[in-house]
Parts: structure tokens; sequence; C-alpha cells
């Protein structure tokens, strides 16, 4: 029963920021860790799912692999073309990336020191075998502190720069920081803003491992990696999700 519960009917979706060839922090794994990553997916049987994958299993019933993971970026960094691609590539693996499009082609003000950013034609030409968009609001900004009308507008302008830039992407969404709002009300009216633009899905952070039909859409929940993990924490994240 346990083993059932473990790997049965679960998909397990992963966190990760940017790459870099030898320097690791908490948002930033190295390509030598993430090839270890991917290898260790691999060899346990992990197989990789796009973004689309799941919403159509959820939506269809179309079949997933057995033991699937999805891979997600936040924050369009340009390492992940540069650092993560190759390896992806190599893996065949899938991943989506969440872009905050006010800083397409700019960098992340919100690091220190910032870091360069996609862009537009960048996200445009990723291979699509192996990268799918999707939202991370407009302005990366906290949702568990703006007011309804403040998220509509980010919504808005959000979706509009897709659209005016001509890029596909996936109606889903990361929420910037893993913050919703506190607020009961708040959080409805959120809700209601996001079935208003057709958003089908939205992640937090909560490093669970999720159903493969979630009870909530817009409460998936991603597993937290971190370039200070050890190869041996990744593997019990993966396996556990969060850790005790």
């Amino acid at each position: 029963m346990f083993w059932n519960w473990l790997w049965g009917s679960r998909v397990r979706v992963l966190m990760y920021h940017k790459l870099d060839e030898g320097r690791s922090d908490f948002l930033t794994v190295t390509t030598g860790q993430f090839r270890n990553q991917l290898s260790l997916l691999a060899g346990r049987g992990y197989q990789f799912i796009s973004l689309q994958d799941w919403l159509d299993h959820i939506h269809h019933g179309l079949i997933l692999p057995a033991r699937p993971v999805l891979l997600t970026f936040d924050d369009a960094y340009a390492s992940v073309l540069s650092h993560a691609y190759p390896l992806l590539k190599e893996f065949g693996a899938k991943a989506a990336i969440f872009v905050p499009t006010a800083y397409v082609g700019a960098s992340s003000s919100w690091d220190n020191p910032a870091e360069p950013l996609l862009s537009a034609e960048q996200l445009r030409n990723l291979d699509p075998r192996i990268f799918q968009l999707g939202l991370h609001t407009h302005r990366h900004l906290n949702y568990q502190y703006l007011r309804p009308d403040e998220i509509a507008q980010d919504l808005d302008a959000s979706l509009q720069f897709f659209r005016a830039h001509n890029l596909l992407f996936v109606r889903a969404l990361a929420y910037p920081y893993g913050r919703r709002p506190a607020d009961p009300k708040v959080y409805q009216q959120m809700l209601h803003l996001f079935r208003e633009h057709a958003i089908e899905a939205a992640f937090r952070i909560g490093n669970r491992i999720n159903p493969a039909v979630p009870r909530n859409l817009f409460e998936i929940n991603r597993i937290d990696i971190r370039g200070t993990d050890s190869l041996r924490t990744f593997a019990r994240k993966v396996t556990y999700g969060r850790l005790f």
C-alpha cells in the first residue's frame, strides 16, 4: 500500500530558477548538479512530462507515463537556454518556463545582483519539443499583497504580452514567491479572475507531491530545488517531497 501511494498516480513538480557553470547558491544550481539530478531521475525510472501533458491528463484523460515528473523554471533566466537546454536535450527531458513578462529581454531587478533574462525572440525560438511557456505574472509581483483590481491588471498585461509577441504559451501560472492572497475573500476573487482569463492551473511551492488530478488546480505543489542541496538531499526531496 505504501509503495502504491509513493509511486502510483502522483506527479512530482520540481522548481528551478537559474544555472551556472560553477557557482551554486539558494536559487542557482551548477550544470554539474543539474546533470547529476537528471541522471538520477532517469536512472530511477522517472519520466519527463510537459505542462500540457499534465493538463491534458487532467481535462481529457491523456495517459501519463509511470513516475511522471515535471521540470519548471521560474523567471526565464538566460541561463536556462545557455546551460539547461543542452542537458535537457541530452536526457530527452521537457520543461516549463514561467515568464514575468514585463522583464523579458531585461534583467531580474528582484535579484542582487540582477541577472539577464531571455528576450522575446529567444522565447519565441525555444525548442518546442522541450520547452513550454507559462505565466509568472507581468511585474513579478507578490499576489499576497495585491488587491483584486491589481491582480486583474497584472493578468491582462501578461496575457497581452504573449499575444503581442506571438508567443505560444500554456494557460498556467506560477505565483512569484509562492504566495497567494491571505484574505479568503480576495483569494476567491483571484480565482474568479483566473477563470475569467481562462487560467487553467496555478503553482505554489509547498514541497509536496501531487495527485495526478489535484483537488485544487490553483494550489499545485512544487518541490523547491536549491543549489545548496546535495544529490542525496535532492533524491530525498524527489522521493518524499517535504523533508522531515
